[in-house]
């Protein structure tokens, strides 16, 4: 029931409001289940019932010793919100005797014990309902309770004393009572709903014009990550996911960029040729139309790299990045830690490009001189390559994986390259589950390493 009200509901505060009272009326249901257990018969009314037992002999020695005409006023003063009393012909057949019950009416008193000796006592348990009706037929004064111990007693005519005991714990049913009771509980719990659901709504609507301003495209100031637990981690994800679309757009602005001014600056080049000579032949203009097809080549793959799309193979990186080395159009020093194989799922074309576009980098800049090391770290493996050149300001390790960053300044083809290589070694790793990073070294110059943890392994 209590799911089909919030799915049934599109407003927090019905939601929380509808909760909160299904939940009272259920504590409400609970509890009038709960006085009709045994609770009542083993623990309440045995104690009440011995709470009573003086003023219930008391009561049986003055109705035997008082004239009949007077009994009425005996019972009817006896009488209260909790208990009536009545005089019977005979036993009812649902009346039943109860030794634990019957104990009970000697536990503190002794005169109790004595005044009821011999007799004969039943007891029995009644519901709201079977209450009045058996008050109905003794013609007893009706107490509004939802339960009571009838406790019939034998008197010296052969009558029965039948008294009725509701103990305090049990709720009136008084209409006007139980009404008055149910409507306060209903009216306090709507407004602590309704208190709840403003309190937890107002974070949320600062969220929710906080994450309109990002898709809007305002990458100003962070989510507040404020209010409760779960609002807070709401926000930091969020926050999280602005920065990498922030990123993704800052990239994506540098690569339209950079294609138009290189595209542009390769017409430029080729229309001033034109302009001086009249006509080109094709080998003229091929070096401008390479450099703009490597460009958008090289774009491609680094829009591509964090999600390779070709077939995953299993590969033992030492081989791999051995056979890599070994086929290199320039010398290579390769050192392999002994050592169990490392073998990986992955995509053997993109691994090759991240490794080649690492060679690559430390060719081109790392003054001639190439290692590769592939060493054992903490159950993973660490691919190293280093080179002996200028090496790089610290400040500067982490940019040059920014797209058309480059270590040099020149933006000549011949030594610059297109900018992404380092930016797409990076996302392939990434990919495969790997982390480049560059460091300089203490013997001088850079070192690549891209490290494979040991989760991993196949």
């Amino acid at each position: 029931m209590m799911g089909w009200l919030v799915q049934g509901t599109s407003s927090i505060v019905v939601r929380i409001t509808a909760v909160t009272l299904a939940a009272l009326a259920l504590m409400f249901a609970a509890f009038f289940l709960f006085m009709q257990t045994p609770f009542l018969t083993q623990t309440l009314y045995p104690r009440y019932l011995s709470e009573n037992a003086d003023s219930i002999a008391e009561l049986v020695w003055l109705i035997e010793t008082s004239p009949q005409e007077i009994q009425p006023f005996i019972l009817s003063a006896y009488g209260s919100g909790l208990r009536t009393a009545a005089i019977g012909d005979a036993f009812t057949d649902e009346l039943k005797p109860r030794a634990d019950m019957q104990a009970r009416f000697s536990a503190g008193d002794s005169d109790v014990a004595m005044r009821l000796e011999g007799r004969d006592i039943r007891f029995q348990m009644l519901g709201a309902l079977p209450l009045q009706y058996r008050l109905k037929q003794e013609g007893a004064r009706s107490i509004e309770v939802i339960a009571a111990l009838q406790v019939a007693i034998e008197l010296d005519d052969d009558r029965v004393l039948n008294v009725w005991l509701a103990p305090a714990h049990t709720l009136n049913r008084r209409a006007a009572g139980l009404t008055a009771a149910v409507l306060v509980f209903g009216l306090f719990s709507a407004a602590l709903g309704i208190a709840i659901a403003i309190v937890t709504l107002q974070p949320i609507r600062q969220l929710e014009q906080d994450v309109e301003r990002v898709e809007l495209g305002d990458a100003g100031a962070a989510l507040s990550e404020t209010g409760p637990a779960e609002l807070r981690r709401v926000s930091a994800a969020l926050n999280r996911m602005r920065e990498r679309l922030t990123g993704l757009i800052r990239e994506r602005e540098q690569m339209v960029a950079a294609i138009a001014h290189d595209v542009r600056t390769g017409i430029t080049r080729i229309r001033l040729r034109m302009d001086e000579r009249g006509a080109l032949s094709a080998h003229e203009v091929e070096g401008d139309i390479a450099q703009m097809e490597a460009l958008i080549s090289d774009m491609l793959a680094y829009a591509r790299a964090e999600s390779p799309s070709g077939p995953q193979e299993l590969i033992r990186l030492a081989e791999f990045v051995g056979d890599l080395a070994e086929t290199a159009p320039y010398p290579i020093d390769i050192s392999l830690e002994e050592g169990e194989d490392f073998t990986i799922a992955g995509d053997p074309v993109a691994l090759r490009r991240l490794f080649e576009n690492l060679l690559e980098n430390a060719r081109r800049y790392g003054g001639g001189e190439i290692a590769v090391r592939i060493v054992a770290q903490d159950g993973g493996r660490d691919i190293r390559i280093e080179d002996n050149g200028p090496g790089l300001p610290d400040d500067l390790l982490e940019s040059v994986f920014q797209p058309f960053q480059r270590g040099e300044t020149s933006r000549n083809r011949a030594t610059g390259g297109t900018g992404l290589g380092l930016g797409i070694a990076r996302a392939i790793a990434a990919a495969h589950g790997a982390k480049l990073r560059i460091e300089n070294r203490r013997e001088g110059g850079l070192v690549a390493i891209v490290r494979f943890p040991e989760i991993l392994s196949t």
